[in-house]
């Protein structure tokens, strides 16, 4: 625990969760789980924690979510990059607005750590390092 001001603060627990499992994805994050209907923003999402510290343009979120990635990782071919700004910044602020209804301590915690625009990102406190499980 840490002391934040008049406030303490606790590491969130071991086990977080962020994955896929069909039509529904189960997120875990200080010891609450729930579950939620597939939307785009969560696939935005899951490909940002995976990658903490990591600026991913828009573009290439937008082609991951379509499966159109060469095998080195490349977009193969996407929309231009106002357009894939204004809809991955759409789909990733519906999702943290599904999470934070369900899941308040995870939609807090990624409101405040995840970056939207041309470029996104995943930044946590690299004082509470976090392993997701995808």
């Amino acid at each position: 625990m840490e002391s934040t001001g008049s406030q303490l603060r606790e590491a969130p627990s071991q086990e977080t969760i962020f994955r896929q499992e069909g039509e529904y994805w189960t997120l875990a994050y200080g010891g609450i789980v729930r579950r939620l209907k597939d939307i785009k923003g969560l696939q935005h999402l899951a490909y940002l924690l995976l990658r903490p510290g990591v600026r991913v343009s828009a573009v290439e979120l937008v082609a991951v979510a379509r499966g159109a990635v060469s095998s080195d990782g490349e977009p193969r071919s996407g929309p231009s990059a106002e357009r894939a700004r204004l809809t991955v910044t759409k789909a990733i602020k519906a999702a943290l607005g599904k999470i934070c209804e369900q899941h308040p301590t995870l939609g807090q915690h990624l409101s405040a750590t995840i970056r939207r625009g041309y470029f996104c990102s995943y930044t946590p406190d690299p004082r509470y390092p976090i392993t997701w499980q995808m």
